[in-house]
């Protein structure tokens, strides 16, 4: 008799059969059985071991071994006449057709319901870097990069003012949709650069390229620019602006160089544009408009915003009707006690904040970044939040001015915080695309891939904007480096300023971290009572630290409270008070749950 033919007849065949499918589905079944109670891996692995060696162990037993009406026979001692093989055979056939069942079953049980969040499914929304240059590999005719305007200035102090009148000129370029402007960040990075016009051109990815220079002397201003193909270095247009220093003077002058590129550009590229443009001018008074210049990168640089806010407040003394200083000062408000320049509270801010940015409505209806003010200053720290009027505005700032990466990041901060993370990416995704250097997106994306526990592109973004001056030590999330065991850059982040650099038990955190299921109340206590001393350590920067390990009792970083380290907060009944006394469950009610929560009867949600 043939092998096959006794492995057959034995029951050898169907027993290996039946067994990996029952033991494929028992992993199954173990493996969700294991996340839900979070159970430790190892378990996993030994239940898969056994399952192994349980299969070799039937084979052996299926050929030496037959199932009789007298119990189990070694084979060689059964008549043959008197064997009940075939019965064995029909009962193995069916328990492998209910496996069977049972594993489809399962497939589409997992196909289909969801009721946790997909990592995969944000994960691969999420490439490994962030687009530096635009998305063709080509260049376009009609791209074109604004360069920082060189200050000749006899003091050399004037940088702030050539910098303005070049991000002006580039802010109307980029309003003409047949042209491809690059970011100002993108560009600004080539100040002061030895770089020949080719080379920049090169690595911006553009065809054209703008420079220039600005020289105050007295009551004189003298403006220069130039317009460049990069791709034969060629000259297209330039001129040299002389004329008294005033404010219609400047706007005239930034209304003309627009102008002028566009007309060079036009006939060389057939461009369809016919209106010509128009720079409106904000303000009649000079020394309102330059200190309104140094504010703007102050704001936009998060630094000395304390000083930015000074600048605007003078600004409105000279000029009241100064729209564009209005809004900046909104929007300044409340990121000054975000970054730690300022001790007043949020009910302060949040009364400055609506006063300044309805007074640049009034002024100026089409105000994007009022409106975004606005939008921002929604939040209440004592009671509901009206997200749906969030949204409303934000929407309304960024139909307003598509290319506002102040709108789209702040909107993408307020996804996060209603556990929207698919949205909250592809906010700050474009954010990046938008301004591929503006370190608040890229910081915000960075952190969110880890807490979606994407590891692979968390430390590839993190490298990345690291190498790039992108992300600032003190905002990385402490719970993902430890979930990754990056235990050295763990300890770094949590020594920075604003952090708890000082504190002698960083190791002590670190050993939490990694076991948050332990009660930490006596080391929650202790940083709390550092805290106090530390001026430079906010109520934000101490809840990010310590609710990850049970200071249930703080108020979360609304962008981190969906990550895994979060887990067991958001079971906890502090989570579920501050879903409902913040509105997020009523905008749910409205706009649905996220992949993370689900609705319990009429008036009730739970959350993984």
């Amino acid at each position: 008799m043939s092998l096959f033919k006794e492995l057959k007849r034995r029951n050898v065949i169907r027993v290996a059969t039946a067994y990996l499918i029952v033991g494929w589905l028992l992993i199954q079944v173990l493996g969700l059985a294991t996340d839900s109670f979070e159970a430790p891996s190892w378990i996993m692995k030994l239940a898969i071991t056994i399952i192994v060696i349980g299969f070799f162990i039937s084979l052996i037993i299926s050929w030496a071994y037959e199932l009789t009406p007298e119990g189990i026979k070694r084979d060689k001692d059964v008549n043959r006449d008197d064997t009940i093989t075939h019965h064995t055979a029909k009962k193995l056939d069916i328990i492998t057709i209910v496996a069977l069942i049972a594993v489809g079953s399962l497939v589409l049980w997992q196909q289909f319901i969801k009721t946790e969040v997909k990592v995969t499914n944000i994960s691969t929304t999420i490439s490994t870097e962030p687009e530096t240059t635009p998305k063709e590999q080509g260049v376009s005719a009609n791209s074109i990069a604004v360069l920082p305007f060189a200050d000749l200035s006899k003091e050399g102090d004037q940088e702030y003012f050539s910098d303005g009148i070049a991000e002006e000129i580039l802010n109307v370029l980029v309003r003409v949709d047949a042209l491809q402007v690059t970011s100002r960040t993108s560009a600004f990075q080539f100040k002061g650069s030895n770089k020949g016009i080719p080379a920049i051109a090169e690595e911006l990815k553009v065809r054209h390229v703008l420079e220039g220079s600005v020289r105050k002397s007295g009551e004189t201003i003298r403006i220069t620019a130039q317009l460049i193909d990069a791709q034969n270095d060629k000259h297209l247009w330039s001129e040299a602006f002389d004329r008294p220093l005033t404010t219609d003077n400047i706007f005239d002058i930034q209304d003309e160089i627009s102008n002028a590129i566009v007309n060079a550009l036009k006939d060389e590229l057939k461009l369809n544009i016919i209106e010509p443009l128009v720079i409106k001018k904000t303000t009649s008074n000079l020394t309102a408009y330059e200190l309104y210049l140094r504010a703007v990168p102050l704001f936009f640089n998060r630094k000395d915003l304390d000083i930015a806010d000074s600048y605007l407040d003078e600004a409105l003394e000279l000029d009241q009707n100064f729209a564009k200083a209005w809004e900046l000062r909104a929007a300044l408000q409340h990121i000054k006690i975000d970054y730690n320049y300022s001790d007043m509270s949020i009910k302060e801010a949040q009364i400055l904040t609506k006063s300044f940015a309805l007074k640049a409505i009034e002024l100026e209806s089409q105000s994007a970044l009022a409106m975004a003010a606005l939008a921002n200053n929604q939040y209440n720290e004592d009671g509901e939040t009206d997200y749906h009027k969030v949204f409303e505005l934000f929407d309304k700032a960024i139909d307003i001015d598509p290319n506002s990466v102040t709108s789209t990041a702040w909107r993408g901060w307020y996804y996060a915080a209603v556990g929207k993370l698919d949205l909250s990416l592809k906010d700050f995704r474009q954010c990046l695309e938008l301004e591929p250097l503006y370190s608040m997106c890229y910081s915000n994306w960075t952190n969110i891939t880890g807490q979606v526990m994407d590891y692979k592109s968390f430390e590839a973004l993190l490298i990345n904007g690291l190498n790039k001056d992108l992300i600032s030590l003190k905002f990385i999330d402490l719970s993902t480096l430890a979930a990754n065991k990056q235990e050295l850059l763990f300890k770094v982040v949590a020594n920075q300023k604003g952090n708890l650099e000082g504190w002698r038990k960083i190791d002590r955190l670190y050993d939490a971290y990694l076991n948050p299921e332990k009660n930490h109340r006596e080391l929650i206590d202790d940083i709390k009572a550092f805290a106090k001393n530390k001026s430079s350590i906010s109520a934000l920067d101490l809840s990010r630290i310590l609710m990850p390990i049970g200071a249930f009792e703080l108020s979360p970083e609304e962008i981190s409270m969906w990550g895994v380290a979060y887990k067991t907060y958001r079971k906890s009944p502090e989570f579920k008070n501050y879903i409902i006394d913040y509105g997020i469950y009523k905008y749910w009610l409205v706009k649905g749950f996220p992949p993370q929560c689900i609705p319990i009867g009429e008036d009730d949600f739970e959350c993984d």
